[in-house]
């Protein structure tokens, strides 16, 4: 029922054009967030393009953005598992594909040659959690380090106690927790609107993520680096394997090149929107080395004890990124 009824909003969302004959195969790929001038929405629409373009047209990928279907943010995997949509940019999958949350742990990894190695390292333990339920892991990517944003004043590591924060995953909400404020997990599509009515107070974003969508909603940005976003491109696999295999191949190193676009392109653009915002008068402030340490102190224990609750893969992974990084 849930699939059928899935499929049929699908269907009444796309816009019927006239493809050439020999456009074979049509996919749906959603993705969670709903600016379409965010990169990594850019990416994904950038990826189906060249798919188009390489295969041919014998494979066509529509991009639907974050809220154009009635498919949650947490939903993208279960919705590629059941072939409702083949493609996804599954970036809210830490209850689905717990082991990528070990990528999110607060002060766990601290510097962006740190999240690299570590989604390298982690990335065989997240394709084989997907294959499981019937999904290929086709590439990775990850969101530059997640700031605390506010309505209300936030310039120090105190300051969060009492706030409603938004976050994007259990572990970024332990984070919150410990620092006595409220942590609330929302969908990408739903944070404008929390924000304008006083739902929240605040949230952990990126300045080239988030914070492209909801800057004119905040007014302090506080540099404290809390933990990352990892996101994952995935297929069905069942639609990927009834590809011809020149195809199946265009697929994958596509999303290959196109994920590592999306973490350059957000990279890039971090240091630029940042400055020109804080120029219109968002008030920014830096985490001191002090704050960092006792933050990094507070969460080690929650590192073990997040591993301990999801079982042997995600222990594992653990142990790798913390001899990986030092910590």
């Amino acid at each position: 029922m849930r699939k059928s009824i899935l499929s049929a909003a699908i269907a009444a969302c796309v816009t019927v054009s006239a493809l050439p004959a020999w456009a074979v195969t049509t996919w749906e790929g959603y993705v969670y967030n709903p600016v379409a001038k965010q990169p990594s929405v850019q990416a994904a629409m950038g990826f189906a393009d060249e798919v188009k373009e390489k295969t041919h047209g014998e494979l066509v990928i529509n991009i639907h953005v974050g809220g154009s279907l009635p498919i949650k943010a947490d939903g993208i995997t279960a919705g590629v598992t059941d072939g409702v949509i083949q493609f996804g940019d599954d970036g809210f999958a830490t209850g689905t594909i717990p082991v990528t949350g070990v990528l999110r742990l607060p002060m766990l990894i601290q510097s962006e040659a740190e999240i690299q190695k570590a989604m390298d390292l982690v990335f065989p333990y997240v394709q084989a959690a997907y294959a499981k339920r019937g999904i290929e892991a086709l590439s990775q990517y990850w969101y530059p380090v997640q700031v605390v944003w506010g309505r209300k004043k936030v310039e120090h590591l105190s300051d969060i106690k009492g706030l409603k924060l938004r976050v994007t995953s259990p572990e970024q909400g332990e984070f919150i927790r410990r620092f006595g404020g409220v942590s609330l997990t929302l969908g990408s599509p739903d944070v404008a609107a929390a924000l304008d009515r006083g739902v929240v107070d605040g949230v952990l974003t990126a300045s080239s993520g988030g914070g492209i969508a909801w800057h004119d909603l905040l007014k302090y940005r506080y540099a404290f680096p809390t933990s990352w976003v990892n996101s994952t491109f995935i297929v069905n696999k069942e639609a990927l394997a009834a590809l011809s295999p020149a195809n199946q191949q265009i697929v994958r190193e596509l999303a290959v090149k196109w994920a590592t676009w999306s973490w350059q392109e957000m990279d890039r653009l971090e240091g630029e929107l940042t400055q020109q915002w804080g120029k219109d008068g968002l008030v920014l402030s830096n985490a001191t080395t002090a704050e960092i340490a006792e933050a990094t102190d507070k969460m080690r224990s929650y590192w073990d004890e997040w591993a301990k609750n999801h079982g042997p893969e995600a222990k594992d992974a653990l142990s790798k990124v913390r001899a990986l990084v030092g910590r």
